[in-house]
């Protein structure tokens, strides 16, 4: 039977999930962001290393309720699947992503030094 399961695009794409950053929006509006470790059939989400928003900290100058513009640290959180409305997964791979190098940086692997 694995092997059936195994060869369904639904889960498959499932575990191409495991691992991304996600952002969930529950019923009651509030959102969490974190990083997607695994479901079940009950629609039940396991977000690991996240952190609660009163609302969407992406929204560009959305409406901000009273304490929303800060998020709570959760770490470990489990939303029940009846509370998930919406979910975004970032498809780029956490390792993937690469912080600009410093002025410093580039000054440091240039060969011969100087000032140019």
């Amino acid at each position: 039977m694995s092997s059936e399961e195994e060869e369904r695009p639904g889960v498959e794409l499932l575990r191409s999930w495991v691992n991304k950053s996600v952002k969930v929006e529950m019923s009651d509006g509030r959102v969490i962001v974190g990083i997607f470790l695994c479901t079940d059939r009950s629609g039940n989400v396991i977000v690991g290393s996240c952190n609660e928003y009163t609302s969407d900290p992406d929204s560009a100058g959305g409406e901000v309720r009273a304490g929303g513009g800060e998020g709570r640290v959760l770490g470990l959180a489990m939303v029940p699947g009846h509370h998930v409305t919406r979910m975004w997964v970032d498809q780029e791979p956490l390792g993937s992503l690469q912080r600009p190098s410093s002025p410093t940086d580039s000054g440091s692997s240039s060969e011969g030094g100087g000032g140019e």
